[in-house]
């Protein structure tokens, strides 16, 4: 039956175009494959090496500089589009990258700059147990002198010295020296490690190196920590460790307990072992030196006079005689210190250069300058040479007794006896001059004085301004101008106002513009005095200004 609408020749056309369409779906059976021609494309696929895929300019490459090449070079694992790429081989095993080494600071020099570095890392506070290559990183060449400098500056380091101090040893052939042996003992009795000290010790027994210097050593540490009676047992327990007991190891123990305040612990012992060590005279003098460290005056007169009573006067026992006269006149007993004197010039016997200098001074601080005269002709007629200091307690006496005549003879001489003045000596005879109203000598002074690079103290310039010598006065305020240095305003109102009554207006005014260049302030009294206008106020200021910031 003929379709509604469709002529045979359309039929016709339509069943020609419906077989185009299925063979082109398939319909039909594919061609069969050559398989010589596909065995040679694969063999050319897997001779064809795969193409890497360029990473984007969004993606970052793995690690950064050399590590980055590492990175790339590995096999890649992705699909090429040409086909899948050839199978990895065996990857050459990488070695891990290992820490970068801590790099090594510059070696130091000189013998002091490698103690500096050493004791600089002791006084950190490492960890102990990381001490040993810290000092390696150093690179320092370790040798006996290096060694024994450490130790000296390594008194608050006890533990850290103890470990540089067993390191170093291998570095010297296993062999320390005996003065590096103490000083150990010493670091480790200062930062009271007994226990380590004891154990030092006894490897110094066992090398055949402990002497009485360490245990002299191990008296001082014990009496630092207030440790009498462990003091004391250690000198009873010398013996076993080889070292003998004898008068000098005995005043040993009694120095380090006299010089750390503990002379009455010291005296009880002194007495509890008299029968073995009878006191000699270094023993008086030991316990004299304490009861003068302690101040006790009834106890040095006491033992004072058990030491003449046993030993008698001997000259030669320089040392207690000027214990128990520094310790009468520290106490303001100088008139029985001199009583004491007098009887030791009659037997002959004369305390020391210290002891001198000490009565002059507290003699001179009673103003009492004869006495004081007579103690220090005294000390020359015995051959000491006084110091700067005790001229200078000597002029000041001298001064204050208005007796510029001795205090010129000392002034001038005391150069030929290798003494020289100071600011202190300028000073004092400058002040007393400008009371005693004696201008001329005093700028003669101060000339002196500034020529031997001597300044004046603030008392002086205040004094110098307000006397009524203007050429006095001008010649200081010249000088402290130079030096930047200006006293109370109240001096200076003085100065000022002198200058105006005199009528040297222009003078006063050229000074207040020195003060305020140099920034400092003025008052308003002073600015009414020289009558300065306020335009010229406003042009100092500026210059002020511009000056403070020239300055900075």
């Amino acid at each position: 039956m003929q379709e509604k609408g469709s002529t045979p020749g359309q039929k016709e056309e339509n069943s020609e175009k419906e077989k185009n369409d299925k063979e082109q779906k398939g319909s039909i059976p594919a061609q069969e494959k050559n398989p010589e021609k596909e065995k040679s494309s694969k063999e050319q696929k897997d001779t064809t090496p795969s193409e890497k895929p360029k990473p984007s300019l969004s993606e970052k490459p793995v690690g950064g500089g050399e590590g980055a090449g590492a990175a790339s070079s590995a096999p890649s694992t992705s699909t090429s589009l040409l086909g899948p790429g050839p199978r990895p081989g065996p990857v050459a095993q990488q070695k891990p990258q290992q820490p970068p080494k801590a790099q090594r600071p510059p070696k130091p020099k000189s013998l002091e700059d490698k103690v500096d570095a050493i004791c600089r890392l002791l006084s950190e506070d490492p960890d102990v147990d990381q001490l040993g290559p810290e000092l390696d990183i150093l690179g320092i060449k370790v040798t006996t002198e290096l060694v024994e400098e450490v130790l000296k500056n390594s008194y608050k380091a006890g533990e850290a010295a103890l470990k540089f101090f067993h390191w170093s040893v291998n570095l010297l052939g296993g062999k320390h020296s005996p003065y590096a042996w103490n000083l150990l003992v010493d670091v480790l009795g200062n930062n009271k490690m007994f226990d380590a000290m004891w154990d030092v010790a006894k490897s110094m027994k066992a090398d055949g190196i402990l002497s009485r210097q360490t245990f002299a050593t191990i008296f001082t540490s014990y009496a630092m920590a207030e440790k009498a009676n462990e003091a004391m047992m250690t000198f009873e327990v010398m013996e076993h460790y080889g070292c003998p007991q004898d008068v000098g190891a005995f005043n040993c123990l009694l120095c380090a307990l006299c010089r750390c305040k503990q002379t009455t612990k010291a005296l009880e012992f002194c007495k509890k072992m008299g029968d073995k060590f009878p006191p000699d005279a270094d023993t008086y003098a030991i316990l004299l030196e304490g009861w003068e460290k302690e101040g006790n005056a009834a106890k040095a007169k006491k033992t004072f006079g058990e030491m003449i009573a046993r030993l008698g006067w001997d000259p030669l026992n320089t040392a207690a005689y000027n214990a128990f006269l520094g310790t009468l006149c520290k106490l303001g007993q100088v008139d029985e210190a001199l009583k004491f004197l007098h009887v030791m010039r009659s037997r002959n016997c004369f305390p020391d250069k210290s002891f001198f200098s000490t009565a002059v001074h507290a003699l001179c601080l009673q103003n009492r300058a004869d006495e004081a005269g007579m103690v220090f002709e005294t000390m020359l007629r015995c051959g000491h040479i006084p110091s700067t200091t005790t001229y200078n307690s000597m002029i000041s006496a001298y001064c204050y007794a208005g007796r510029m005549d001795d205090c010129y003879r000392l002034f001038d001489g005391m150069v030929f006896n290798g003494a020289f003045p100071d600011t202190v000596t300028y000073n004092t005879i400058f002040q007393t001059l400008i009371k005693a109203r004696k201008e001329e000598e005093a700028a003669s002074i101060f000339r002196e004085m500034t020529r031997n690079e001597h300044d004046p103290d603030s008392d002086s310039y205040t004094m110098a301004l307000v006397v009524k010598d203007l050429n006095m006065a001008s010649m200081v305020w010249k000088h402290m101008s130079s030096k930047g240095v200006f006293p109370n305003m109240e001096s200076v109102n003085t100065f000022i106002n002198t200058l105006c009554d005199s009528g040297k207006r222009a003078e006063a005014l050229k000074y207040v513009e020195e003060m305020r260049d140099q920034g400092i302030k003025v008052s308003e009294e002073i600015l009414k005095r020289v009558k300065i206008s306020e335009s010229e106020k406003k042009d100092t200021a500026e210059r002020s200004s511009k000056k403070r910031k020239e300055r900075h």
